[in-house]
């Protein structure tokens, strides 16, 4: 089976990995990345090393809606029988921000960013033979909590890290209420922890802690390999709504699967960041 594959933040680390096997594969992909120019040289790049693969770019600023919105656009006519959505994009700041839309850096455009986009490519899923959506999450994740008030106040966090682990139990969270909504439908959700891996998100980070991921973290190859297996693979349909870690299930921390602050966040998110 062919697909037609969305990759967000597939121009470097575990996104780009991504890429690299869904076009070896045979598949057609677009990578929505924020930095267009970036993004048409990794694919002149990959069509060197993958002669005829099929790959398109579109800029994608989650930190915008009315990029979220453009891009989906061209997204949704480009990829006629989307079927596959990697929602992979991700950030670390080294400090807290805020984005010019009220919203704390990292859980604006990694949970509510993402969110926006999804609500309009559901549509196109819901119709397609046979749909999967992975989702990049983290064992971050476990520090996390989910503050309202945090969304528009970043300094309630009082240190990124906190931050980051809210962002990311949002998406596992996202995703696990996600494949509740759609259940009985033909698309399977789920999230995925890659691993400590050296990519471009730690770019914030002082030099010297640079290099001492780089020696002590995976391969953004081997950060990648259970999102493609969970894309891709014929046993992997057989899950909707878990939580991955070496393309084994793994366990999540109680706040992750508790249905109240699950259907609390759709409706915030609905209400932030719904079409």
């Amino acid at each position: 089976m062919q697909r037609q594959i969305l990759v967000t933040g597939g121009n470097s680390g575990i996104g780009l990995e991504m890429v690299r096997a869904f076009i070896k594969a045979g598949h057609e992909v677009m990578i929505a990345a924020r930095d267009l120019g970036k993004t048409l040289g990794v694919i002149r790049v990959l069509e060197q090393e993958v002669p005829g693969a099929r790959l398109h770019a579109v800029a994608l600023d989650l930190a915008d809606f009315d990029s979220i919105d453009a891009a989906a656009r061209q997204i949704l006519t480009t990829l006629t029988q989307l079927d596959t959505v990697m929602l992979n994009a991700g950030s670390y700041t080294n400090g807290l921000r805020t984005q010019d839309n009220g919203l704390e850096s990292m859980i604006g455009s990694m949970h509510f960013g993402h969110f926006r986009l999804m609500e309009h490519l559901l549509p196109q899923l819901k119709v397609a033979a046979e749909a999967r959506v992975v989702v990049t999450s983290s064992v971050a994740h476990w520090t996390g909590t989910i503050d309202e008030a945090s969304f528009r106040d970043a300094a309630r966090h009082r240190m990124d890290l906190r931050a980051y682990g809210q962002a990311k139990l949002a998406n596992l969270i996202y995703a696990r209420e996600l494949a509740r909504r759609t259940q009985g439908s033909n698309i399977r959700i789920n999230a995925f922890h890659p691993g400590g891996v050296a990519t471009g998100i730690w770019r914030e980070l002082p030099p010297f802690a640079q290099k001492v991921v780089d020696k002590v973290m995976l391969t953004p190859a081997k950060g990648a390999d259970t999102a493609i297996w969970l894309a891709l693979s014929a046993d992997a349909k057989a899950f909707n709504g878990e939580y991955f870690v070496k393309r084994k299930r793994a366990f999540s921390s109680r706040i992750s699967r508790n249905r109240e602050v699950a259907a609390r966040l759709w409706q915030l998110s609905e209400e932030i960041a719904g079409l």
